[in-house]
Order: structure tokens, then C-alpha cells, then sequence
């Protein structure tokens, strides 16, 4: 669980101003070239459990053994990546950059496949992939722009880290699949405009009268809930369709895996 409130970038603040800090902190990141981590860290575990039951049998199975070294893809998300997405958060819009990014962490993942390379190597790359799809459904990252916004996401956070374990996964439909004639770009897109809408009603909710109301101020019952969940769901979705994507382009084929000859185990 999340034990300390987070800034909009990710890091626990304690500081007088949050809205000027947070920014300032940030600054220092895009230009370090540091990971930023948005999410709490149970959280992406959770995502990942939840983005395996969304697989095909044959493929959660075998990527559930290897469930640590999807964590650590995650966790290991190259510098670049991570601040460019945050730059991206911050101006509001998907760069080029970034979709060829993903488009290039794709590709890199059918050719570990067609190359039967190690699917622990292959876990570490999906990991990647899911902590794109994660940093693009945080409105803390989306909303990094909006100093309305950015004066209430360490209470955000801490309201995921409070009812982490509350948040249901719903399959989001509403994205733009790639498995169904879609494309990677169109279901990028679709996520962070989505992730957008949520801004707004988080900045109200949060902020009342001239001040910033508590995280424990609310319930599963509130916009807060309903956010965060929507949020939830379109990592875990979009993640599972970016998982899809590598799969199906390299056909999906086991062949030639020693674990294909022992039940695909």
C-alpha cells in the first residue's frame, strides 16, 4: 500500500507549497532522464495479475510463472521513455516519439518470439509495455500541466493507496482495440483522451472551499472511487491489448520453446 502522499510525478513530498514543489521536482526529472513511477507499487503488481486473466490460457499460464520478471519490467522502464511520457503528461498531448516508442517495444517483443529468445527476457519487455499503458491511464501524469489538478494529486494517490484493494477490473471496450482492426496509435490516443476527461472531476473533488480535502474524505461511493477505477481498468485493458498485439504478430507460436513439448508449462 501506498504509505506516504505522492506528488504528481510520483514522489513523496512534504513540503509547504505541493504545487510548486511537485513542478520543480518534475523539472529535475525531465531533464535527469530519471523513471517516474505514478502508480503505487502494489498497484502495478495487481495490474499485472489482472492483465494475465485477460490472455489466452496457453500464454497467462506460461507469463504467470514469470510474473517477477514482469514486475521488473516495470520497474526498469528505461529513463527516456519515462520522461518523455511525463513531458507528454505535462503539455497534454501524445508525441510522435513516444507512440514509435511503443510501436518499436512491440516490434522488439515479436522478434524476441520469432527468435525464440528467452520468455523471461520477453516477461521484461511485457512488463514495459503495461508500465506505458499504466503511466498513460494516471491523470496525475496527464494532468501534470493543470496547477488545479496538480494541488490535489498527492491526495489522489493516497486515495489509490488507501482502497487499492477495492478497485474491481472492467474490461474497458470503450478503447480502440488493435486486435480488431484497430491500430496501436488509435489505442494510445483513445487512452490518454480518456485519461484527460478525468482531470477536471478530480481537481473539484479534491479542492472545496479554498482547501485541499483529505483522501480519507472519501469513499467507494465518490468521484475520487469511480476515477481511480476507470483509471484501473484502462491500464490493465490497454496492457493486455498491447500484450495481444506482440503475440498475435508473431502468430502465436510455441514452437520451438522446450516448455512447448511439456504441456507448455
Amino acid at each position: 500500500m501506498l504509505s506516504r502522499a505522492k506528488n504528481a510525478c510520483g514522489l513523496s513530498i512534504r513540503r509547504s507549497n505541493p504545487r510548486l514543489t511537485a513542478l520543480a521536482v518534475c523539472g529535475v526529472l525531465f531533464f535527469s532522464g530519471l523513471p517516474v513511477e505514478a502508480w503505487p507499487a502494489d498497484a502495478y503488481r495487481n495490474m499485472i495479475y489482472d492483465a494475465l486473466r485477460l490472455l489466452p490460457p496457453s500464454l497467462g499460464r506460461i507469463l504467470w510463472r514469470r510474473n517477477e520478471r514482469l514486475i521488473q519490467g516495470v520497474h526498469s522502464l528505461d529513463g527516456m521513455t519515462a520522461s518523455r511520457l511525463a513531458r507528454d503528461g505535462h503539455q497534454g498531448t501524445l508525441s510522435t516519439d513516444s507512440i514509435k516508442d511503443v510501436e518499436a517495444r512491440i516490434n522488439r517483443g515479436v522478434s524476441m518470439i520469432n527468435s525464440h529468445q528467452s520468455f523471461s527476457d520477453l516477461a521484461v519487455e511485457l512488463g514495459g509495455l503495461l508500465r506505458v499503458a499504466a503511466d498513460l491511464s494516471d491523470p496525475t501524469i496527464w494532468g501534470a500541466g493543470k496547477p488545479e489538478l496538480v494541488r490535489v494529486a498527492s491526495e489522489y494517490q493516497r486515495f489509490i493507496g488507501l482502497h487499492l484493494l477495492e478497485i474491481p477490473l472492467v474490461h474497458d471496450r470503450k478503447l480502440p482495440s488493435p486486435l480488431t482492426g484497430g491500430s496501436v496509435q488509435a489505442l494510445l490516443q483513445g487512452l490518454t483522451q480518456s485519461t484527460r476527461l478525468s482531470v477536471l472531476p478530480l481537481a473539484k473533488a479534491f479542492w472545496n472551499n479554498g482547501g485541499l480535502v483529505p483522501a480519507t474524505q472519501f469513499d467507494y461511493r465518490s468521484v475520487p472511487y469511480a476515477e481511480a477505477s476507470l483509471a484501473y481498468s484502462r491500464s490493465v485493458t490497454a496492457a493486455s491489448y498491447l500484450w495481444l498485439v506482440v503475440w498475435k504478430k508473431a502468430n502465436g507460436d510455441f514452437t520451438g520453446y522446450r516448455f512447448s513439448y511439456k504441456n507448455k508449462h
